[in-house]
């Protein structure tokens, strides 16, 4: 979804992101979206994003989100990695 989402907002992001080695695809399960709708004022790409990292996080996993907007993750607890 946030490949998508970055795609859709700067023309070959997505795909950039997509191919980069590290990069990992992750299914976004039931446990996901219940941490995901407690975010009521974060889009759905970023909390689809947030959530996935959290539930890394919780479970001692090195994951970190990379972002270009980081402030759009506040409220998440996760602090994403601006590229740039």
């Amino acid at each position: 979804m946030s490949v998508l989402a970055a795609e859709r907002r700067v023309p070959g992001a997505g795909r950039h992101a997509a191919s980069l080695r590290f990069e990992e695809n992750v299914p976004f399960a039931a446990a996901h979206a219940v941490d995901a709708m407690t975010w009521v004022k974060v889009d759905w790409p970023v909390a689809h994003a947030a959530a996935i990292a959290w539930h890394a996080v919780k479970a001692g996993e090195p994951l970190t989100p990379l972002s270009l907007e980081p402030e759009l993750y506040a409220g998440t607890g996760i602090t994403p990695l601006n590229p740039t």
